[in-house]
């Protein structure tokens, strides 16, 4: 038969691993949620890129920021390339949402053919 002490050791024992359980889904939720933002940031910081590149050759000079979606907040910087300014751009673009920032970054040529 079981005793009163053995079913109460069963019961925290029960009780422990639930919690732990509960925990564990969490920290994957929150996990899952932190990935997604950051793939969005990378897609947001891409489609800046894209949108400078195919711009003309006039607007390559300065930057901006903008807020392309809810929760992200977007800044980009475009200058000359420090070891051959007269030919090459940098494209930096960077996207914040709540803690964390990603960063990209790209080469362009000035001429567009």
């Amino acid at each position: 038969m079981v005793s009163l002490a053995e079913t109460l050791v069963a019961s925290g024992l029960l009780a422990t691993a639930l919690l732990s359980l509960a925990q564990l889904f969490a920290l994957g939720v929150s996990s899952t949620d932190a990935a997604g933002r950051t793939t969005r940031a990378a897609l947001l910081a891409a489609q800046k890129i894209e949108d400078v590149r195919a711009s003309s050759a006039t607007a390559l000079d300065g930057g901006g920021s903008d807020v392309p979606a809810p929760g992200f907040a977007r800044e980009w910087s475009i200058g000359a390339f420090p070891s051959d300014p007269d030919h090459l751009i940098v494209i930096e673009v960077i996207v914040r949402t709540r803690g964390s920032a990603t960063r990209m970054i790209a080469l362009r040529s000035r001429n567009v053919p």
